[in-house]
């Protein structure tokens, strides 16, 4: 019995602190002292806690983040923050929109958490909206382009659902389209046509087809961009 006794009351205070762990994980996230950004990540100076919320598997797949905050300061200087911020060390600028417009990032020496900051004013704060993923809303294995850095993405739900996503490349619009052309031929996927800069694929599983889409591979003054649009 006071074997058992000592077995329970382990069990119970470990109980407990796994209980206190999660309430200050909890509390943590309400008062902004735990975030499920990276723990690298760049916080505006002074900005205040506003809006967090954390998703496993929910409307991407994997793990999504979304933070807001709050600043006093102007959007000109708190997206000047940003773009130096997530342009330098761990983390590297794949596009900018400038004011008002959503800069996206991914990490310098790996491709996750990849995601975008933009910044806008709102009632008399500015306010500062950070979203990070860990996988895109295309599906599951679809072929990226090797080396291809995100460039934005938005996922449509309701009436008509689909996802969009951006990729850019140093890598020429023909080469690129080679690369689609050959990778969405194999396997489940089916290319369904295809031109000069655009491929339509279908994802197959026996007769049925699960998802569809295009590639849309256009060369500009960066590089290459990679339009990808997937419908279920």
């Amino acid at each position: 019995m006071w074997l058992l006794a000592g077995c329970l009351t382990v069990l119970l205070v470990t109980g407990a602190g796994v209980g206190f762990a999660i309430y200050s994980r909890v509390q943590g996230f309400l008062h902004g002292t735990y975030t499920c950004l990276p723990t690298d990540f760049p916080r505006y100076p002074g900005s205040a806690n506003a809006e967090q919320t954390y998703e496993l598997n929910g409307a991407y797949p994997g793990n999504t983040c979304h933070v807001v905050l709050e600043s006093n300061d102007d959007v000109a200087t708190v997206t000047a923050f940003y773009e130096s911020k997530l342009n330098t060390g761990a983390w590297q600028v794949t596009s900018s929109a400038g004011q008002g417009g959503k800069i996206t990032f991914q990490p310098a020496k790996s491709a996750t958490p990849f995601g975008t900051v933009q910044v806008l004013v709102s009632s008399t704060h500015t306010e500062i909206t950070i979203d990070t993923f860990t996988a895109t809303c295309l599906p599951l294995n679809f072929p990226k382009y090797p080396g291809a850095r995100f460039a934005g993405m938005n996922k449509e739900t309701g009436a008509i659902s689909g996802c969009h996503a951006v990729f850019a490349t140093n890598a020429g619009a023909a080469v690129v389209t080679a690369y689609y052309k050959s990778h969405l031929n194999s396997g489940r996927w089916r290319v369904t046509s295809s031109s000069e800069n655009q491929v339509a694929w279908r994802l197959t599983n026996g007769k049925r087809t699960d998802a569809s889409g295009t590639v849309r591979i256009s060369a500009n003054d960066a590089g290459t961009e990679i339009d990808v649009d997937a419908y279920p």
